[in-house]
């Protein structure tokens, strides 16, 4: 976590928010002058705030590999647990069906 509070990347964090705070503004500008009848402002409106959102999650993302860095070497990534398969409350019965129609059909063909 020390890693991310050295000098660059304090300035990255900067660079971060500054950007994040600017595209929020400049949407919400668009968003006056849309409303007041410039109708090419709908869509800047729209597309500052997706600005923002890109912005944070590039920052998110690049915080996250340089995390991931401390972690040592032959040490597996943690990840959720799989979720048992599906089961359909019917497979017992289906698969018994097309066992018996399987042999049935083998059996004519004999």
């Amino acid at each position: 976590m020390r890693r991310l509070l050295t000098p660059p990347w304090i300035v990255l964090h900067c660079f971060a928010v500054v950007l994040t705070v600017a595209f929020g503004l400049l949407g919400w500008w668009q968003l006056g002058r849309a409303q007041g009848g410039n109708a090419i402002s709908w869509g800047y409106a729209l597309e500052w705030p997706v600005f923002a959102i890109f912005t944070l999650t590039v920052w998110i993302r690049q915080m996250r590999l340089e995390l991931r860095k401390d972690r040592p070497e032959g040490e597996a990534p943690r990840r959720r647990p799989e979720p048992p398969p599906m089961a359909s409350p019917f497979e017992d019965s289906i698969l018994s069906a097309r066992q018996s129609s399987s042999e049935s059909s083998q059996g004519s063909h004999a």
